[in-house]
């Protein structure tokens, strides 16, 4: 996977310090081998990169405040006619099947521009709603490396309490659902992280203070308090009615904390991978008999097997996809099937997931 050093344009910003750990364990691995440059207004008019590398598309077209989200819209109209111009690979990770907020006027025709421009997906869950035409799956690293480099202990011990949610607070994820359901099941249930807006804090807290076994604490932790928080309760929920990929059933899992969320195709995969005593599977809505019966378990022994999800794999096979992608490069639009042509039948993908073989095996 040796050649010449090449430029990748992120979509994300510049990192900093509470930036998702996915991204930023992605682009530090990145840029050992590689330039990663961050998008910016600057870059937008004058970089030219290799291969652009979309990991959320609402980044193309959402700020703080009206005037910051039109001058971003008008920016990336302008990128993405310039990389379509210069024949640029377009690579989208997919973090979700579909968007948890609609889009709607400019954000939905900036999306639907950008969507044919996709050269390759990149799915980071096994899952049969993955179209095996259009990408290939790498999965989402754990999170224990990244632990361990900044410090932070992961030392189980007793728990004192049953039940926690963390991670951004969004209408989405279904809250309310996991608040009823620990009410009516007696269990005491922890809600942390921080909330999309203030209007959703409100009515979270005017919630939860109905509920006397229930707890709200609304803000951003730094990661060795928000482990030492999650490894006080017995069970992490995430009650998300859509759920294609969770970066907190995966920190969850990296730290030995067993986690119960609906079924959906990529869970159940990753039951499969990991064993269902650590991905507790349900049907329907979340309700009180559920919960208690997932608290009524007995706690899985040791920790997880997610050794499939080790990031200097995950790295390498990311740079095999911008290498493939920029060698093919001619200077003219690429056809959107290309990306998994390309790729498909290379031994480091197929080891990787039975997914990224040429015929379906999973």
């Amino acid at each position: 996977m040796s050649g010449p050093r090449l430029k990748i344009l992120m979509s994300t910003g510049p990192l900093k310090h509470d930036d998702n750990p996915y991204l930023q364990q992605l682009v530090t691995g990145l840029s050992e081998q590689l330039d990663v440059e961050p998008l910016s207004g600057r870059a937008t008019l004058l970089s030219r990169p290799d291969v652009f590398h979309v990991q959320w598309p609402h980044q193309l077209y959402r700020a703080s405040g009206r005037p910051k989200t039109m001058v971003k819209r008008v920016l990336s109209a302008i990128l993405l006619a310039r990389l379509r111009a210069r024949g640029v690979p377009v690579v989208l990770t997919v973090h979700n099947i579909t968007s948890h907020e609609e889009e709607r006027g400019i954000e939905r025709r900036l999306l639907r521009r950008l969507e044919r421009m996709v050269t390759l997906r990149i799915y980071i869950n096994e899952s049969v709603e993955n179209d095996p035409s259009r990408g290939v799956v790498i999965l989402h690293g754990d999170y224990r490396s990244w632990l361990r480099e900044h410090g932070v202990e992961v030392s189980p011990s007793e728990p004192e309490r049953d039940v926690i949610l963390f991670g951004w607070l969004r209408p989405y994820k279904a809250i309310e659902s996991l608040v009823a359901a620990a009410c009516d099941a007696e269990a005491t249930l922890t809600v942390t992280g921080q909330a999309i807006d203030a209007s959703y804090e409100r009515s979270l807290c005017a919630m939860i203070a109905d509920s006397p076994l229930a707890t709200l604490d609304p803000r951003h932790r730094a990661d060795d308090e928000l482990t030492a928080e999650i490894l006080r309760h017995r069970l992490v929920c995430l009650p998300y009615p859509q759920m294609y990929n969770s970066g907190a059933l995966l920190y969850a899992l990296s730290i030995g904390r067993p986690v119960l969320a609906p079924r959906s195709p990529s869970n159940e995969a990753i039951a499969r991978e990991v064993g269902d005593q650590w991905v507790m599977l349900y049907d329907g809505p979340l309700t009180a008999a559920t919960l208690s019966d997932a608290l009524s378990r007995t706690p899985p022994a040791g920790s997880p097997d997610l050794s499939r999800r080790d990031w200097p794999t995950g790295i390498a096979l990311h740079i095999a996809c911008y290498r493939a992608l920029a060698g093919a490069a001619d200077g003219r639009p690429l056809p959107p099937t290309l990306g998994r042509a390309l790729l498909q039948g290379d031994p480091a993908f197929v080891v990787h997931s039975a997914f990224n073989a040429p015929v379906q095996t999973w």
